[in-house]
């Protein structure tokens, strides 16, 4: 009984024992399993860290590409502003330049023009009949005309006398009577008709010349200085003849060409210059701040961009030159400067 006992108690040993180590390899086989899974998921984070690796790379490629294009954007983005401030500059440049040759050379001569203008139409037309009588040449052709047609009324005369009395009297015996009397007035009335007015042809030629000059050819023989009748003193021409019209903001409709004053050509000199000056002033301190004549609407109570408002008479000229259809090929001839008498300007 011992022994069976003792085989028993052996055998419920070894069978724990193979249990105990079934459980042991057991949990061995599932710690190799896991690991085994482990090793997998291991792998499989090894090859996406590959393929993560080879997409950052890309992505660093496209990055580079990108910084370098933005970089060259940049850099010619600098160059188009470098580009455009240049222009922008060469631009403020070319208006302040036009801006002061509309006031000092554009502005005065089209003002000049609109003065000499109104001169011309008012004084000096007057001034030019008044010459015409004054020609030798057209003094002779109307006493000729008066000498014939006197001469043709006192044949007429005779002749209807004779006719009329039918008296026995041989009109040609008379003295008095000239039967080419008619002919003869016929022939003065033509000769009155063909007189060439060489002021006329004078005043032609000096279409182009100053003011002063065009003043001068129509100064009257009859003007003997200080001894002359008040009213050739009155027409004796001048420069202080030469105004500018100045009409109001609001214009009456009924009489549109009506103003309000006239600017005297020394009163506008003396603006006109001093506007030049201030606008000059302004636009060295627009260049000095970096700011464009554009920019800078208003500085000292001088407008910088904006030209002076003309005369409506200087507006009539613009439109009438802008309807002009007549072309040149040659350059025209530049408006000339009076020597004595200064621009103009309002």
């Amino acid at each position: 009984m011992t022994m069976r006992s003792q085989l028993r108690l052996r055998f419920e040993q070894e069978a724990k024992l193979l249990k105990k180590s079934v459980a042991q390899v057991a949990r061995r086989d599932k710690r190799i399993q896991a690991r085994e899974n482990k090793i997998k998921n291991l792998e499989t984070l090894l090859e996406a860290e590959t393929e993560m690796k080879k997409d950052v790379s890309t992505l660093q490629e496209q990055v580079m590409g990108v910084e370098k294009l933005k970089a060259s954007f940049e850099e010619f983005k600098q160059y188009e502003d470098n580009q455009v401030e240049q222009r922008c500059a060469k631009i403020d440049a070319r208006l302040d330049a036009l801006s002061i040759d509309l006031d000092e050379e554009l502005y005065p001569h089209m003002l000049t023009a609109i003065a000499g203008r109104r001169w011309v139409i008012g004084r000096g037309s007057r001034l030019a009949l008044m010459k015409c009588g004054e020609s030798t040449e057209l003094r002779q052709a109307f006493a000729d005309v008066l000498s014939a047609m006197i001469a043709k009324g006192m044949s007429m005369g005779l002749k209807h006398e004779v006719e009329h009395e039918k008296a026995k009297l041989d009109l040609e015996a008379i003295e008095a009577y000239d039967p080419e009397a008619e002919a003869k007035y016929i022939a003065a009335l033509h000769a009155l008709k063909d007189l060439k007015y060489h002021l006329v042809d004078q005043l032609e030629s000096l279409k182009d010349a100053p003011m002063d000059v065009i003043m001068a050819s129509l100064h009257l023989e009859s003007d003997t200085g200080d001894d002359a009748p008040h009213w050739i003193r009155e027409l004796r021409p001048s420069s202080s003849q030469l105004t500018i019209p100045v009409y109001p903001e609001a214009r009456d409709p009924m009489d549109p060409w009506a103003y309000k004053e006239e600017i005297l050509l020394a009163d506008a000199i003396v603006a006109n210059v001093s506007r030049d000056e201030k606008k000059k002033k302004c636009r060295m301190v627009c260049r000095t701040h970096g700011v464009g004549s554009a920019h800078h609407a208003r500085s000292d109570g001088v407008p910088v961009f904006v030209p002076t408002v003309a005369p409506q008479g200087l507006a009539i000229l613009l439109a009438d030159a802008a309807t002009q259809t007549k072309t040149y090929d040659e350059a025209s001839p530049r408006l000339l400067r009076s020597s004595s008498l200064p621009i103009m300007h309002s």
